[in-house]
């Protein structure tokens, strides 16, 4: 077989060709001879852009394009190396709506970028009441942060907490669990990687520093509260709101006959929990342990005095 001869910049102009066609592609697949042909290559030269392409990966989720030669076809395997058009879903597209009327752009170049990524159907309209609250005032800072690699300082009130007091952080990413948006940072003063509620989160200053790596896991929100070690045994009674069930800390659900429904609840705050099972009316029993329901019965008495 021939040797491949392209230039590296032949191989990347070839493979975004490659990409293209196979994205456009029946099932992103290529018989071996028409890729060939709409390349004008050989086939040792259709193996070396193959093989560079399958080296890429993307920077910020590491997911790699996967392609393979075999049987007499090349394939794209996944959506990783899909090349198709960005649209943002509603939900999406209001946020991008947010954070375009606070930037400081052009009326041309703003609705240019809405036309471009906005949804594909519907209005792309500014977010009401609720959406801004979500994901708090700072999204925009925050994501310019995390992509330039800057220390921040930020004001935050934790549940737990009754006024905001202020943090130096190495922000990481967004995440979007459960309806709620949060931020994963390393605290610097705690030394530990923590997550915090975008819509808690009040004034972001840029320091003169660049974040450090500190090794950090990025857990899930579930695997953030496992950590804190707090755990207690609920039932959810027949009948009851089964979203319930559909918080982050929920693990262990085991159903019983009567249609009523037990499991472990992990959790940070103990008032939040106490206050989830009184606000329930009854649909939510809290088990054990044992002194936990003492101190909820106190909880409960405390708010009716």
């Amino acid at each position: 077989m021939a040797k491949p001869h392209l230039t590296a910049e032949q191989t990347v102009a070839s493979g975004i060709r490659l990409l293209e066609a196979l994205s456009a592609a029946p099932g992103q697949t290529l018989a071996v001879g028409g890729a060939c042909e709409l390349l004008a290559c050989t086939n040792a030269e259709l193996e070396q852009i193959v093989d560079t392409l399958s080296k890429l990966s993307s920077r910020s989720s590491g997911a790699r394009a996967a392609i393979t030669i075999a049987d007499g076809r090349v394939t794209l395997h996944g959506d990783a190396a899909l090349i198709m058009p960005r649209r943002f879903s509603l939900e999406e597209g209001m946020v991008l709506a947010h954070i375009l009327d606070v930037l400081d752009l052009d009326d041309e170049t703003r609705e240019r970028i809405r036309a471009a990524v906005g949804p594909a159907q519907g209005a792309m309209s500014a977010p009401g009441i609720v959406e801004p609250a979500r994901y708090g005032s700072c999204f925009a800072r925050l994501s310019e942060a995390i992509e330039d690699g800057i220390r921040c300082t930020m004001t935050y009130r934790s549940l737990t907490e009754g006024a905001a007091r202020t943090r130096t952080i190495d922000p990481l990413e967004i995440q979007e669990e459960h309806g709620e948006v949060y931020l994963v940072a390393w605290d610097i003063e705690k030394d530990a990687e923590r997550r915090y509620r975008l819509d808690r989160v009040g004034e972001v200053t840029f320091t003169e520093e660049s974040v450090e790596h500190h090794g950090a896991l990025s857990h899930s929100a579930s695997e953030s509260l496992r950590a804190q070690g707090l755990v207690a045994r609920l039932v959810l009674r027949p009948g009851a709101r089964t979203f319930l069930l559909d918080w982050a800390g929920a693990a262990d659900i085991e159903p019983h006959e009567d249609g009523s429904m037990a499991f472990s609840l992990y959790y940070s705050s103990e008032s939040w929990l106490f206050d989830q099972v009184l606000a329930a009316a009854g649909e939510l029993e809290l088990i054990e342990p044992a002194e936990l329901r003492e101190r909820l019965v106190d909880y409960g008495a405390n708010l009716r005095a």
